[in-house]
C-alpha cells in the first residue's frame, strides 16, 4: 500500500499510462478496463481510501482529486471506475464500521471493487427517494431491487444499496445497505451500449437477497448522502472529468508541436494562441475549484465537524456548483478543441490525439445526476442562504 502523497502519484502515473494504451481498445470493444483496473489493484490504489488500521491507505479528499485526475488523462472510464469505488469505501470507512470491517478489508486484500446501486425507475432520478423497501424474512432482511444503471455491476464483489427503510416507510425514508454477491440472486439484466463511456459498463441489475441486520448502516443514506457520499462524488467525478480534458489538451499542443516541427503547421497564428490560452484558464478554474472543495471536505472531515457544517446551503451549493461548472466547462473545452483540430483530427476516430473519444465520453457528465436538478436546488438554497457571501475565505 502507497505510504506517501508522492509514491501514490507516481504510482496512478503508472496506472494511467497504461489505461492510455488501453482506452482505443476498451472503447471500441465496449469492454472494462481489465488492464488498468488490475494494476491500480496490483498498487493497492483501489484501497487507498480504507482505513490505514486495516492496511488502507487513509486517503484524503485531496488525494481522491489528485489520483482521478491523472488517470482521467488516460482513460476516463477508468478514473470514473476508480472514483466511484473509491466514493463506496470511503462512505464504507465513514459510516459503516466495526459491521462491514470484513468488506474493507477484502478491498485492502483482495482489491475487492465495490459499487453503488442508488438508480431506480420511476423515482424520476431522485437520489433520496426509494420504492423497493426491505421486508423482515426469518429475522433477516429481505431485499428485491432493480436497478437500470449500475457501473461494472458485472465487476463488483460488493454493492452498497439504497432502500427503503421498511414497507410501510416513506419513500425518502432511505437507508443504505452493504450486499455481497454471496447474499443471493444478483443478475445483470442487459448491456451497456452507449455513445461513450463505454468501460464503465453500467448496466441493469436485478438483486433478490437476503442479508443481516448488521449490514445496514445506522445513519440514514440522507445523513451519510450530505457528509460523504455526495461530496466524494462530486470530487471524485469532476476531478476525472477534469484529467480527461487536460489530457486531451496537451495531447493536442504536443502534436501541434510535431507537426510543427515537421514543417506541417505554423505556431504564430493569433487565433490558435488565443483559443489555447483560454482552454488552459477555463481548466485552471475547474482545477482551483477541486481543489478548493476538497481542501474543505479535509478539513471538515478531519475537524468531526457536526452535520450542520455539512449541510447548510452555501456547503450545499459550492458541491452542486462543483458538479455542474465541472461537467460543462470540461465538455466545452474539448468541444473547442475538436472544433480548433478539424475534421481530421479532432473529428476522426483514429486522430492521433483521441479527441474524439474524449468528446463523447465527457458528454455523458452533465448526464450523471442531471444538471437541471442541481440548478433546481441551488435556486430553492439561495432562498435560505444567510447572504450571498463567497465561501472563498471563509474557515468553514
Amino acid at each position: 500500500m502507497p505510504t506517501t502523497q508522492q509514491t501514490t502519484i507516481a504510482l496512478a502515473e503508472a496506472a494511467s499510462a497504461t489505461a492510455r494504451r488501453w482506452t482505443t481498445e476498451v472503447d471500441s470493444q465496449n469492454r472494462f478496463p481489465h488492464e488498468a483496473v488490475g494494476e491500480l489493484r496490483d498498487a493497492g490504489l483501489l484501497a487507498l481510501m480504507a482505513p490505514a488500521e486495516l492496511g488502507g491507505g487513509e486517503g484524503s479528499y485531496e488525494l481522491l482529486a489528485q489520483v482521478a485526475s491523472i488517470l482521467g488523462e488516460g482513460c476516463l472510464s477508468t478514473a470514473i471506475v476508480w472514483a466511484m469505488h473509491s466514493q463506496q469505501v470511503l462512505t464504507l470507512a465513514d459510516h459503516g464500521r466495526p459491521n462491514n470491517d470484513d468488506v474493507l478489508a477484502s478491498v485492502v486484500r483482495d482489491g475487492s471493487l465495490i459499487a453503488s446501486v442508488t438508480s431506480e425507475s420511476g423515482t424520476g432520478g431522485q437520489l433520496l427517494a426509494v420504492q423497493a423497501p426491505l421486508r423482515i424474512d426469518a429475522g433477516r432482511l429481505h431485499l428485491v431491487r432493480a436497478a437500470p444503471i449500475v457501473s461494472y455491476a458485472a465487476e463488483a464483489r460488493y454493492f452498497l444499496v439504497t432502500v427503503r427503510a421498511s414497507a410501510e416507510a416513506s419513500p425518502h425514508d432511505v437507508r443504505l445497505v452493504v450486499v455481497s454477491r454471496d447474499d443471493g440472486n444478483i443478475q445483470v439484466t442487459g448491456r451497456w451500449d452507449a455513445m461513450g463511456m463505454r468501460g464503465t459498463q453500467s448496466v441493469p441489475l436485478s438483486l433478490d437477497v437476503h442479508i443481516d441486520q448488521a449490514r445496514m448502516l445506522d445513519e440514514t443514506f440522507r445523513a451519510v448522502a450530505t457528509r460523504t457520499f455526495v461530496p466524494a462524488g462530486h470530487v471524485g467525478w469532476t476531478a476525472a472529468w477534469h484529467g480527461a480534458a487536460r489530457g486531451a489538451l496537451s495531447r493536442y499542443v504536443r502534436w501541434l508541436r510535431r507537426r510543427n516541427s515537421e514543417g506541417a503547421v505554423r505556431l504564430d497564428s493569433d487565433l490558435v494562441l488565443s483559443r489555447l490560452a483560454d482552454m488552459r484558464a477555463r481548466l485552471d478554474a475547474v482545477g482551483a475549484l477541486v481543489r478548493q472543495v476538497a481542501l474543505r471536505m479535509d478539513r471538515l472531515r478531519t475537524e468531526r465537524a457536526p452535520s450542520a457544517r455539512f449541510e447548510g446551503p452555501t456547503q450545499q451549493i459550492e458541491l452542486n456548483n462543483l458538479k455542474i461548472v465541472g461537467s460543462e466547462i470540461t465538455f466545452r473545452v474539448v468541444d473547442d478543441l475538436v472544433q480548433l483540430a478539424g475534421l481530421d483530427e479532432g473529428y476522426r476516430a483514429s486522430g492521433a490525439t483521441g479527441l474524439e473519444q474524449v468528446f463523447r465520453d465527457l458528454r455523458s457528465a452533465s448526464l450523471m445526476y442531471g444538471n437541471e436538478r442541481l440548478r433546481q436546488a441551488n435556486g430553492r438554497l439561495l432562498f435560505i442562504e444567510d447572504g450571498p457571501s463567497s465561501t472563498l475565505w471563509s474557515p468553514s
